[in-house]
């Protein structure tokens, strides 16, 4: 599964429970190099969630 900016996803907690949606925003500079996206999280009011790709669920659209 390929993951890019403006995919939706669920986000996952460490333990693999749905924590919420998001969608994927663009990468930039300041994160740790395993946080690989960076999730624009409809649940979460600050700036941006940094995760990994085992913390993210690609939402499938509908055709």
């Amino acid at each position: 599964m390929t993951l890019k900016a403006r995919d939706r996803v669920t986000v996952l907690n460490n333990d693999g429970i749905p924590m919420g949606e998001g969608s994927i925003v663009s990468v930039n500079d300041f994160r740790e190099p395993e946080m690989k996206y960076a999730i624009d999280a409809d649940f979460y009011d600050e700036d941006y969630l940094f995760l990994g790709k085992e913390n993210l669920v690609k939402i499938q659209e509908d055709k």
